[in-house]
């Protein structure tokens, strides 16, 4: 499904199901991963042979994930290899898009059609294809808070603020959890910051004059 570009969402259900519960499917993108953290990990140690057998190793297990081919290109970058680095550059950009393009059908399963599930097994693989998603990081947030389920909301924007990304609609979340939880110290940073940076966002200005809950279609 997701390589050959299907467009009706009854073909996206079936094959996004049909993946995430897949358990080995899970356990092989994990394993992907943790050679693509050791790839990582012996490259910043000059240890390129055994980086490249790493990246390769998470290559056979699962292919299609930007952080795999993005690690690749400094691998060939740091060899000298520029047509090789090229390759996997493009590579990495076709992850993004792909992750993007899911990222949109979660938002419109999550927005327009409210099914949760879905919504959330669309997110998962969104960021399968590029970890380093902060808008399917922010519509998972959202989606914690639409369900009321503030401990995914949390690990979405710890996961943000260790990137480093801010953004009205990522602090709009945060204060809203705070403010489920009653934590007025967080609610008042979360606040000064916004202040700060946007001042005149609609998300802001929401917190500013009125407070309360946030419904998706406003924190959107």
């Amino acid at each position: 499904m997701l390589l050959s570009g299907c467009s009706t969402m009854s073909k996206v259900y079936y094959n996004v199901e049909k993946s995430i519960e897949d358990k080995e499917f899970n356990e092989r993108v994990n394993e992907s991963q943790m050679h693509i953290r050791e790839a990582q990990a012996l490259l910043f140690e000059t240890e390129y042979e055994q980086a490249k057998y790493h990246l390769d190793q998470a290559f056979k297990l699962f292919p299609r994930q930007a952080s795999l081919h993005s690690t690749y290109q400094q691998y060939y970058e740091l060899l000298g290899n520029e047509e090789l680095a090229h390759l996997a550059s493009k590579r990495y950009e076709n992850m993004v898009v792909r992750s993007d393009a899911l990222n949109r059908k979660g938002r419109i399963a999550m927005v327009e059609m409210e099914k949760y599930k879905l919504a959330k097994d669309l997110f998962s693989l969104s960021l399968i294809y590029h970890d380093e998603n902060t808008s399917t990081l922010v519509n998972i947030a959202t989606l914690g808070l639409t369900t009321h389920d503030y401990e995914l909301a949390n690990v979405s924007l710890r996961l943000l603020s260790k990137m480093g990304h801010q953004s009205p609609e990522a602090s709009l979340i945060e204060y809203l959890v705070a403010q489920h939880a009653g934590d007025n110290k967080r609610m008042d940073i979360v606040k000064l910051i916004m202040k700060i940076n946007w001042p005149e966002s609609k998300q802001f200005k929401f917190i500013d004059n009125q407070g309360g809950y946030q419904t998706e279609q406003q924190t959107g």
